[in-house]
């Protein structure tokens, strides 16, 4: 009973972790550029293998979340996010075909795409130029932690969820 319960609630709090290492975990100061988004990571696998339980208004929330505890534009990374959350979802079924690393470049590219579309709203907002650094370095980090994560998140899939 309890466990059937909590199934609903596991992606939801890897989720939740994901911000927890991402924005309180690592300092923002020594990792400014290689900074890698977890929560990115976790939505997309999430929608892709369980798109029932990743859903519009529970991203959203931890969009804001996130622009909380960044200290971000309030609603930036949620508006981000739901763009993304969209387009995971329309190409969902092509993605989950391709092997592991055309999934990889697949978060590579949504990652570029997050960075620059935050980057593009914030230069309409409050002018902000191009941070090149920046902006490429997040994605290469996301890259380079995805496996790992990943790993993380099949393994909570599969052991957790699969299982109860």
């Amino acid at each position: 009973m309890f466990a059937s319960l909590l199934i609903a609630w596991i992606p939801a709090l890897t989720l939740l972790l994901a911000v927890a290492l991402q924005e309180l975990y690592i300092p923002l100061e020594a990792w400014s550029v290689l900074r890698p988004d977890l929560l990115l990571i976790a939505l997309s696998y999430w929608r892709l293998y369980r798109p029932d339980l990743c859903t519009i208004p529970l991203v959203f929330a931890i969009g804001l979340l996130v622009d909380l505890l960044s200290g971000s534009q309030l609603g930036l990374n949620a508006f981000t996010k739901l763009i993304l959350l969209l387009l995971i979802g329309r190409f969902g079924r092509r993605l989950r075909a391709l092997s592991f690393l055309h999934v990889l470049f697949g978060i590579l590219f949504l990652s570029l795409l997050d960075a620059s579309l935050q980057w593009l709203i914030m230069s309409l907002i409050k002018g902000y130029e191009a941070n090149w650094p920046m902006l490429l370095g997040r994605p290469v980090a996301t890259l380079l932690i995805a496996p790992l994560w990943a790993s993380l998140l099949i393994y909570i899939h599969h052991g957790w969820l699969e299982n109860v």
